[in-house]
């Protein structure tokens, strides 16, 4: 039981919906506070969220014996807005919408989040 709950924190799915609340939710305090984040948070942000997205499509496309017609790498990079919602709707049909939904949902409430928290406790 334990072993299987860590495994369900820190798989790709659960680290990306992590990452995506805590980066939308900063960035929603930058922007509501009119300052610039700095270009370290720009490049962190912009790095990890490629690498969780490349992890997770790694291992969904392993879990559903799909082989991989493209690089992974600079393919991702340019055109993951494009690829993950198709790999969605190729590997789980109509599923595959609440899946993009949910995305969407926790990549825009977070940054609604962020600023609603820089409303409520900023000086």
């Amino acid at each position: 039981m334990r072993i299987s709950l860590f495994s369900r924190i820190i798989s790709p799915t659960a680290l990306l919906y992590e990452f995506i609340i805590v980066a939308e939710t900063t960035r929603g305090v930058y922007i509501t506070s009119g300052i610039d984040p700095p270009p370290a948070f720009i490049l962190i942000n912009a790095l990890c969220f490629l690498w969780l997205m490349g992890w997770w499509l790694r291992r969904d496309k392993g879990k559903r014996s799909l082989s991989c017609t493209f690089d992974i790498g600079m393919f991702l990079y340019v055109a993951w807005p494009i690829i993950m919602p198709y790999h969605l709707l190729k590997s789980r049909g109509t599923k595959g919408l609440l899946i993009i939904l949910g995305f969407i949902g926790a990549y825009v409430g977070a940054g609604v989040l962020g600023v609603v928290l820089y409303m409520l406790f900023a000086p």
